[in-house]
């Protein structure tokens, strides 16, 4: 059984505990939103700052309404921008789709673990799903992948020095800024 006391959280932003609850709400929700980047870093400081049941209830609470306000950002951005991308055969195939269908492919999508969270977002955004519905279906899908998510990280923090996991972090950002840097470039061209 596991057991977290307050001694044993870990609070590593501030002295104080609601500000550090407040602030990794947010960076749980703005990362959930976007989409784009990988949520198990936050998940692991969700834990070791507050705990395990603490930081699955951050982690999936930002998860679930980063989800909602980047489907929102996102339906909001296609409509400014120019719509000749949308004539391609795949996204009009995603636009024709039922709400039923993008509901059930939601949910599917959100239970594998690497599909990136802003894709399936992005994704359903397109098609005539409303909000309501993709939150369910994003919720649902949500669940479990948090719990595992929560699970592998807390593996991680009791078994790896932090050294190894600050490493980790700080490598995963390099390679991610790397990647978004060489993608830039490419449009800029």
């Amino acid at each position: 059984m596991l057991n977290f006391s307050p001694e044993e959280a870990n609070p590593i932003l501030t002295q104080i505990p609601i500000i550090d609850f407040l602030l990794l709400l947010l960076l749980n929700l703005g990362i959930g939103a976007i989409g784009f980047f990988p949520s198990f870093l936050v998940t692991g400081l969700n834990i070791s700052s507050f705990g395990i049941a603490l930081g699955t209830v951050l982690s999936l609470s930002g998860e679930i309404f980063g989800a909602i306000a980047g489907f929102y950002l996102y339906r909001y951005g296609f409509r400014k921008m120019d719509p000749g991308w949308l004539k391609h055969r795949f996204w009009t195939r995603i636009q024709k789709s039922s709400s039923n269908q993008v509901f059930w492919t939601v949910i599917l999508l959100r239970l594998i673990p690497f599909v990136p969270s802003g894709l399936v977002t992005a994704g359903a955004s397109l098609t005539p799903i409303s909000a309501p519905l993709f939150m369910a279906a994003s919720t649902i899908g949500k669940i479990p992948a948090v719990f595992i998510e929560v699970a592998i990280m807390y593996g991680v923090i009791h078994t790896i020095p932090v050294r190894y996991q600050c490493s980790l972090a700080a490598l995963t950002l390099v390679v991610l800024l790397l990647i978004w840097n060489k993608n830039r470039s490419k449009v800029q061209m």
